[in-house]
């Protein structure tokens, strides 16, 4: 897995490079710092972060992210009581992810696009640190169980684009492949490699 993700973030450099070249001198597009939160549907649960971003060589941002992740069990119900009070049935679990993210977004079409309309593609690479508190105390078998803290390394792959609202703000869609390899398991499962869409509402400044 982090070869792919080496080899991915190395392709985009290098397909920013070859384009970059091809373009004429002079174009109007000026790329800008960007900063915004996100809201993430994820497969297996949602999540919540923010991002900043800043213009590398012409047609890319370099990046930090910070995501939180709420993931549910496979077989978890969520539901509202007649009074109003959230429940869960089947819920053993609760899981929560943290990434640090570096990323590297590449926009395209730049010039045959209006400034407003901005479709990308994206990669990054960082840590996440997986938590797990158990609903029960104990297994069927009476064997007791542990709270969870697990670190690993992973990153996303992902494509979409950024919608200018006015000249300073955005919102941004895109879909993500996150790559999560725990070395044991978090929860319900080993790997929570997982699908998003994600929804950004950002400032270029």
């Amino acid at each position: 897995m982090k070869t792919i993700l080496s080899w991915s973030l190395l392709a985009i450099i290098i397909c920013s490079g070859i384009v970059t070249a091809q373009e004429p001198d002079v174009n109007t597009f000026k790329p800008k710092n960007q900063v915004g939160f996100v809201f993430s549907m994820a497969e297996t649960g949602s999540g919540l972060g923010g991002f900043i971003s800043w213009p590398l060589f012409g047609r890319m941002h370099f990046g930090f992210s910070l995501d939180v992740y709420f993931l549910r069990d496979s077989n978890q119900i969520d539901f509202i009581t007649w009074n109003g009070v959230p429940a869960s049935i089947n819920k053993k679990n609760n899981v929560y992810l943290f990434d640090a993210m570096l990323n590297l977004k590449r926009r395209f079409f730049e010039d045959d696009l209006d400034d407003s309309f901005r479709p990308f593609l994206a990669a990054g690479i960082g840590p996440y640190y997986g938590i797990n508190f158990p609903e029960s105390n104990q297994t069927d078998s009476g064997v007791p169980l542990s709270d969870q803290y697990l670190w690993t390394v992973g990153g996303y792959l992902g494509a979409g684009v950024d919608i200018s609202v006015n000249e300073k703000l955005f919102i941004g869609i895109r879909g993500n492949y996150r790559i999560v390899p725990f070395s044991d398991y978090l929860g319900e499962r080993e790997n929570h490699s997982m699908f998003e869409l994600r929804f950004e509402i950002g400032q270029r400044y």
